[in-house]
């Protein structure tokens, strides 16, 4: 069942700690029932800043969607209480804390885990670290990447007397590598997925319509334990991770919660969801 929550076509009903809820024509559903749920927003930005609006034909959608936050958040907090038996892959608040990349980072960096040396300011660095810096990468500290439903904002090489941003933005040097990889991580099985990165573009997804071309390639096992070890660190089952291969080390440039593959080439796009539907079944079959 999936439930679509901020939808008119969806009702709830919470009374004295009861939680229903209904979709469309179906019956109402005890969301104390659940024995097995996946929360995979597609981005959560989304919905808390409403950049795309929903229900745009309604009246107030804004005042609408304000509305249906509380009940998001009730609904995450049921599914926080799950465990074995019950089982919620991906726990929202594991979720919202890795899709912040300041506490991504610093519960990464807590537990031992090597990262790119990183600085959030709203203006190239002028003293402290990367003072020195000719240039650096710029990126975005949220989730995201849209500025609006139409414009997109990848990470880009600003030098040093260059405009930048006028809000907080993530500053880390430039790794050399010739090629990004996409790590998937369903549970304790890691798929690698090699990136085609062009020539002076710094944001794969900048290339080729936002579709680069991509082939399934192999990694050690240690750097697939060490990626597998990261996700459980940041309490998450599942998580497509971004890295650049440097030799002999995997220099990892963020942890996604949410991340998918409709962007990849059709057939690598198969592989991973064929994957995941075998491993979120595996878990059904257990709960």
């Amino acid at each position: 069942m999936v439930l679509e929550l901020n939808s008119p076509t969806t009702q709830v009903d919470w009374s004295d700690g009861r939680f229903l809820v209904r979709t469309g024509s179906s019956g109402w559903f005890d969301v104390s029932d659940v024995r097995t749920a996946l929360f995979i927003p597609i981005c959560l930005e989304v919905e808390e800043t409403v950049l795309g609006c929903p229900a745009t034909t309604g009246r107030w959608p804004h005042f609408a969607a304000q509305q249906w936050r509380p009940i998001s958040a009730a609904f995450e907090a049921s599914l926080d209480s799950l465990s074995f038996p019950q089982r919620c892959l991906n726990h929202p608040a594991a979720v919202r804390m890795t899709n912040n990349k300041l506490l991504q980072f610093q519960t990464l960096s807590a537990a031992g885990f090597k990262l790119p040396a990183t600085r959030v300011l709203g203006r190239f660095p002028e003293t402290g670290l990367f003072a020195d810096a000719d240039q650096l990468v710029s990126k975005n500290v949220s989730e995201g990447g849209w500025r609006s439903p139409t414009e997109f904002s990848p990470a880009r090489i600003v030098g040093r007397g260059e405009q930048g941003e006028v809000w907080p933005t993530m500053w880390q040097q430039p790794i050399e590598g010739d090629t990004e990889i996409r790590c998937y991580v369903t549970g304790d099985d890691v798929t690698v997925v090699e990136l085609c990165k062009e020539a002076g573009v710094l944001d794969v997804r900048s290339a080729h319509g936002g579709r680069p071309a991509g082939t399934i390639v192999e990694i050690s096992e240690s750097w697939a334990q060490s990626l597998v070890a990261m996700t459980r660190c940041l309490g998450l089952d599942y998580a497509v991770i971004d890295a650049i291969p440097t030799g002999d080390v995997l220099q990892v440039l963020e942890v996604n919660a949410n991340g998918v593959w409709w962007f990849l080439p059709t057939d690598v796009g198969q592989v991973l969801e064929d994957k995941f539907h075998r491993w979120i079944e595996a878990a059904v079959n257990e709960a």
